[in-house]
């Protein structure tokens, strides 16, 4: 019988094996750290759109908006893990051996985006950085030139839903044509938020600063959204229209409001517990507040209210006997942005309430609609007395409450708030 000595083909098969097996890791290192770098310019750019649109919207012209980008990308260049792509790009122009090409333009429209015959205030921003040539590491023996290209576009999107939360049916009443901020409420000064009986109306005859929210009405929803209920309490606007308002709810409604509203001051009476509506870390208060006829503050009621800096100190020190139910209280969220109120005991007396235009000289007897102007958030200076008079509720203007809601990723020309959005490139394979 014949025999052959095969060894040599499994040599000659090991061979191929091997070079294949080099062929493919050297072409896979290669294309990852070709999408690595994909993506890391992807991210250089759509901050860089992101910024100039920011830009635009503030009233930049598009000369500083583009130095803005262009001033973005290269801090952004400047961090160690982004060397390569720096030193492929060169946006001074200076580097002979750069061959990436940066371009940044303007559209009125997202889709189609048009550049010819612009206005100054175009606010879509395409920002562009292609033919951006990357080290290599065997690519050169298979003749692969590894280039990445990047487009953004960014410009601002539709007009958001603004949807509040947590809101207590109160009414706090300001100018909307006043020339300062926050419709000329002063920060950390003392307002009414609800008047008692026998006291002038800047609503009308019958009202009493209380608001319908979400079409619940009645003592028990009144109860429960002053408690801070959340299934209660919110509004939501879609910003639309210019005029937008909240109906009144007319009645002093003296009892449901005191026990919703004390049980962040300690005090449980009625149908409310300590378990379901917990206390506020903080219930010190100081010498009571009392208004006058027409519904203002008396003269000394700054100097007798427990102020919100009181609060928060004693909160941090922990040295005041009604102070705090825990050794150790929370206060990290008190003041730096809109806070998130929860049946716990941090921040129950920081209360989103509703800002109006009373339309004073348009008072009628009844329910009304109020124009809507915003949502402040207020903090809860005293308990309130559970008497028709002495049933007014006074609170200090903390900051603008932002609402919360999203943007479609298309654009229209309806009015109202708007975020900066990144949006699809007609035509473009590189974003």
């Amino acid at each position: 019988m014949l025999q052959t000595n095969q060894s040599g083909n499994v040599l000659v098969l090991f061979v191929i094996s091997l070079l294949t097996l080099i062929i493919m890791a050297a072409m896979a290192l290669d294309v990852g750290h070709l999408l690595l770098n994909k993506g890391r310019l992807q991210n250089l750019v759509d901050a860089a759109a992101l910024h100039a649109a920011k830009e635009i919207d503030q009233g930049a012209t598009r000369d500083q908006a583009s130095a803005a980008a262009v001033n973005l990308l290269q801090l952004n260049l400047a961090y160690i893990d982004q060397s390569e792509l720096a030193r492929a790009i060169d946006l001074d122009d200076n580097d002979a051996d750069s061959t990436a090409i940066l371009t940044i333009e303007y559209s009125e429209f997202p889709d189609p985006f048009a550049v010819a015959g612009l206005l100054d205030d175009a606010p879509y921003v395409k920002v562009s950085l292609t033919q951006l040539s990357l080290d290599n590491f065997f690519a050169d023996i298979f003749s692969f030139n590894k280039q990445v290209s990047a487009t953004a576009l960014a410009g601002p999107s539709t007009a958001i839903i603004n949807c509040f939360t947590q809101l207590v049916p109160m009414a706090v009443c300001a100018e909307k044509n006043s020339p300062l901020p926050n419709f000329g409420l002063g920060m950390k000064k003392l307002y009414v938020m609800k008047i008692g009986s026998n006291t002038d109306s800047p609503i009308g005859p019958g009202n009493f600063q209380l608001i319908r929210l979400d079409n619940n009405s009645g003592a028990a929803d009144i109860r429960s959204a002053m408690a801070g209920e959340d299934s209660i309490a919110q509004i939501c606007f879609d910003d639309s229209d210019d005029n937008q308002s909240v109906p009144t709810e007319p009645g002093n409604t003296v009892g449901p409001v005191a026990q919703g509203l004390n049980t962040r001051m300690g005090q449980w009476n009625g149908p409310v517990n300590s378990t379901v509506h917990p206390r506020d870390e903080n219930i010190c208060q100081g010498e009571k507040i009392t208004i006058e006829d027409d519904g203002t503050l008396e003269i000394e009621a700054i100097n007798k209210a427990y102020s919100v800096d009181e609060y928060i100190a004693d909160n941090i020190q922990n040295d005041n006997a009604c102070a705090s139910l825990t050794d150790t209280p929370s206060t990290t969220k008190l003041l730096t942005g809109n806070v998130t109120h929860t049946m716990e005991g941090v921040g129950r007396r920081i209360m989103n309430v509703v800002i109006v235009d009373c339309g004073i000289n348009e008072a009628t007897n009844g329910a009304n609609n109020l124009e809507f102007l915003g949502v402040g958030c207020f903090f809860l200076t005293q308990s309130v007395e559970q008497k028709g008079q002495e049933s007014y509720v006074i609170g200090e203007f903390l900051y603008d409450c932002p609402g919360g809601g999203d943007a479609s990723l298309e654009s229209d020309d309806t009015p109202g708030p708007y975020k900066m959005v990144l949006f699809h490139v007609p035509g473009s394979k590189d974003s």
